[in-house]
């Protein structure tokens, strides 16, 4: 049986596709918000929650949310 593709940090969301140039190359992934959970000692747990707000693109930096930028 064949494994699936990994991604990388260079495949992008499935879907998306920049509504001003068209690029589906690369996006940069603007969190809204970011939790840290930490314990009673302060000690950072390896879990970060964030919520994403947009994406920009890389080739022409235009910013759009996820909603306007699928296909």
């Amino acid at each position: 049986m064949k494994a699936p593709p990994m991604k990388t940090r260079d495949t992008p969301p499935s879907g998306l596709v920049c509504p001003a140039c068209g690029s589906r190359e690369r996006f940069i992934e603007v969190m809204d918000s970011e939790a840290h959970l930490v314990d009673g000692n302060r000690n950072y747990i390896r879990l970060i929650e964030g919520v994403t707000d947009h994406y920009t693109c890389f080739a022409c930096g235009e910013a759009f949310d996820s909603d306007s930028a699928q296909l």
